[in-house]
C-alpha cells in the first residue's frame, strides 16, 4: 500500500475526531459515535487517492468523479443510490464504488453494513441487468471498500448466537468482528456480488495499518479496475 494511502487513512481518523469536537462545541450529542460520521463526508481523503491511483493507472481525470458531480445512480428495487465514486472512460461507466467505515458499536455496525453492502450490490446488479445503467463493452464493475477501526471491541473474540434453527457456519466461530468482516469481504469477493474489494484495519492511536487477507489488498483492488479498463480498450 501506498503511503499517501497510509496517510489518507489515519487522516480520515483525525477528521472524525474534529467532527465530534466541533459537535460537542455546538452541544449537539449523536446517538454512540454517530456525531463523528454525520460531520461530514470523513472517507472523502480515501476516495480521492483511490482516485488519483486510477487516474495514474490510465483512467481520465475528467471521467473519475469521487465528490463533484452527480454520484446518483438508478436502482432497481428502489429509485436511486448515491455511490462514493464513478468512473468512465469515453462516457461509458466502468467502476461503480462503494466505501464504508466501522468504527464503533462493531455488533450493530457489523450487521448494518453486510445488510446494506449486500442490498446494494443485488440492486445495482438488477438496474445493470435491465439496462437502467447502461454500457457498451461489459458490464460496470462494482467495488467495494471497507475500512474497520482496529481496537479492542473490534479485536476481541466475540460470542455468535447462541439459539439457530440450523447450526450457524463454524468459520464465525470464536472469531472477533475484525475476522467476520474480512469473512464476508472476502464472500463478497468470492461470489462477485463486488469484483473488487478492499478491507483495511486502522489504529489511530499507533498509526498502525492491516490487511488482513492477500486476496483483499489495496494492490489488488486497484489492479481489478485497472483490468476492467484495460477490456474496455482492447
Amino acid at each position: 500500500m501506498r503511503e499517501e494511502m497510509k496517510t489518507a487513512l489515519l487522516q480520515m481518523y483525525d477528521n472524525l475526531s474534529a467532527a465530534s469536537e466541533r459537535q460537542a462545541e455546538r452541544g449537539g450529542h449523536d446517538q454512540g459515535a454517530r456525531s463523528q460520521v454525520t460531520g461530514g463526508k470523513h472517507l472523502n481523503c480515501v476516495a480521492e487517492v483511490i482516485r488519483n491511483d486510477l487516474i495514474a493507472v490510465g483512467y481520465n481525470a475528467q471521467e473519475v468523479y469521487y465528490k463533484d458531480g452527480c454520484l446518483r445512480l438508478p436502482g432497481w428495487y428502489r429509485p436511486s443510490k448515491d455511490w462514493d465514486l464513478l468512473a468512465f472512460d469515453d462516457n461509458d461507466l466502468l467502476a461503480i464504488l462503494e466505501l464504508k467505515s466501522i468504527n464503533s458499536s462493531f455488533g450493530n455496525n457489523a450487521n448494518n453494513r453486510s445488510e446494506e453492502s449486500l442490498g446494494s450490490a443485488v440492486d445495482a446488479a438488477h438496474a445493470i441487468k435491465n439496462e437502467l445503467i447502461p454500457f457498451q463493452t461489459a458490464p460496470p464493475l462494482l467495488a467495494y471498500v471497507l475500512v474497520i477501526k482496529l481496537c479492542d471491541d473490534s479485536t476481541r473474540v466475540s460470542s455468535t448466537a447462541q439459539k439457530s434453527v440450523y447450526p450457524i457456519d463454524e468459520v464465525f466461530k470464536h472469531t472477533s468482528y475484525f475476522e467476520r468482516l474480512t469473512i464476508f469481504c472476502r464472500r463478497l469477493l468470492a461470489e462477485r456480488l463486488y469484483q473488487a474489494v478492499w478491507v483495511v484495519g486502522v489504529n489511530p492511536n499507533t498509526g498502525g495499518i492491516i490487511e488482513p487477507d492477500r486476496d483483499l489488498t489495496y494492490e489488488k483492488f486497484i489492479a481489478a479496475l485497472k483490468a476492467q479498463l484495460d477490456v474496455h480498450r482492447a
